[in-house]
């Protein structure tokens, strides 16, 4: 079957969001931290509205007939002056549904990412992924590497 990669629209919120859900099941077995709030749908579909209608942001879609099997987010991020490297690129949100990983959508889903921000002059991509994350080859594979560790602490169990 063949996959189009394209630009989100208002149009696809209704079909991303129980993508989204699926994601956020996954990040939230990983570590509760990532445990969506109950209002999940109705915020993350305004989210998207608002990333959707924004210059420095991008949703892309992979559908596959009439089904979204997957999507990514990607946001232009500005630097303090005080940077020589003040845009940045940074990737979220990438998804594809279980049934449809291993042939090359997510792949293709960052790629159309990458594509939109050197088309913006943005030379420098970030992202972050859970530590235990089994997508960590995925993303070494597409050039990325660690650089920086993030860390956490949680203030209710001292």
């Amino acid at each position: 079957m063949t996959v189009e990669i394209r630009r989100a629209t208002i149009k696809d919120i209704k079909e991303i969001l129980p993508v989204w859900g699926q994601l956020a099941g996954f990040h939230s077995d990983l570590d509760p931290a990532f445990t969506p709030s109950p209002q999940w749908p109705r915020e993350y579909g305004a989210y998207l509205r608002t990333l959707i209608n924004h210059d420095d942001a991008i949703a892309v879609v992979a559908r596959e007939q009439l089904d979204v099997v997957g999507y990514a987010v990607g946001r232009i991020t500005t630097l303090p002056s005080f940077f020589e490297h003040r845009y940045r690129g940074y990737i979220h949100d990438v998804f594809v549904k279980p049934e449809h990983r291993r042939r090359g959508i997510g792949r293709q889903l960052v790629d159309e990412i990458l594509r939109w921000l050197e088309q913006r002059s943005v030379t420098l991509v970030e992202l972050t992924v859970a530590a235990n994350n089994d997508a960590i080859p995925f993303w070494e594979r597409l050039g990325f590497r660690v650089y920086m560790h993030q860390m956490k602490m949680d203030l209710t169990s001292q």
